[in-house]
């Protein structure tokens, strides 16, 4: 076999093995990491850590998407890695919530692609008025909308007043359970 052809072989095989998977991004930070790193860099960023004394939480405060929000990053139990950061919106008046809604699907569906809505509920108070032309849907509290880009998953879900978006990374997911089906062997085998 020509050397040549051996070198380029072995590095095809070294850059398919090197290649990282990459990690979700929230808010232009990879979601990787300690959380306490993690939280630095969101407060580089312009967030305030509001509480940290919660185990395997830090909670933030600041502006995400042009409104005030609260952030909490989630670690996991084992090595406090970052896996899921959830921000909560400020609360909204239905018709407001509404509206939010469909405009941060526009926006997350332009970002992520698009995803898969649910809404649990069609509902017409006015279905007995005459010359009604549509049925009007209405936002509901578990409405949501699921965004799966391959790194991660980014859900917005409406809550009971409010609305929260969720981003979870796929790789520090998988070492998460990972670590809680050991941690669940572990007390098994202890308990034997």
């Amino acid at each position: 076999m020509n050397p040549r052809n051996i070198f380029l072989f072995v590095l095809i095989i070294l850059l398919n093995g090197c290649s990282s998977k990459e990690h979700l991004i929230f808010d232009g930070i990879p979601i990787d990491g300690h959380t306490v790193k993690f939280a630095s860099e969101l407060t580089r960023a312009g967030f305030s850590i509001s509480d940290s004394t919660i185990k395997n939480e830090i909670i933030l405060s600041g502006k995400f998407l042009g409104k005030d929000c609260k952030i909490s990053v989630l670690g996991t139990s084992k090595n406090n890695l970052v896996y899921k950061v959830i921000v909560e919106f400020p609360e909204e008046v239905n018709d407001s919530l509404e509206h939010s809604f469909e405009k941060m699907q526009k926006l997350l569906s332009s970002t992520y692609g698009n995803g898969m809505t649910r809404y649990r509920q069609y509902k017409n108070p006015e279905r007995f008025m005459f010359n009604e032309r549509a049925l009007k849907r209405q936002i509901m509290k578990g409405d949501y909308s699921r965004y799966n880009n391959g790194s991660g998953i980014v859900t917005m879900e409406v809550q009971d007043g409010f609305i929260s978006i969720s981003y979870l990374d796929k790789i520090n997911n998988d070492i998460r359970k990972k670590n809680m089906a050991e941690e669940n062997k572990e007390e098994t085998d202890e308990e034997i």
